[in-house]
């Protein structure tokens, strides 16, 4: 009976996660020096949509909420690429940045 209900729980638990997916992105980061990195570091975690609704915040925000990120929440940024995110983050969507 056990090996039964264990059996039905892993089907019932591979067919939940077969049925996950992400909603489609509607937005798509803005072109410049950077975006590439950004794209391969922090679109692993978060959707353009999250990223592009944050408010205005200039590059030491940035550069702070990046190490968060690192520090905090564990996410796998190289030192060395944490440096061009912010800078990329604060020149697209920044308070200083083309459109705002």
């Amino acid at each position: 009976m056990a090996t039964a209900l264990l059996a039905a729980l892993a089907l019932n638990h591979a067919t939940a996660d077969d049925a996950w997916k992400l909603p489609p992105e509607k937005t798509s980061l803005k072109p410049g020096a950077g975006r590439e990195m950004v794209l391969g570091q922090c679109v692993a975690c978060h959707s353009a949509d999250y990223m592009t609704s944050q408010p205005p915040l200039d590059r030491a925000a940035w550069a702070a909420s990046v190490e968060k990120m690192r520090s905090k929440y564990g996410a796998a940024i190289p030192t060395n690429a944490a440096s061009a995110i912010a800078d990329y983050l604060a020149a697209q969507y920044g308070p200083k940045a083309p459109g705002r």
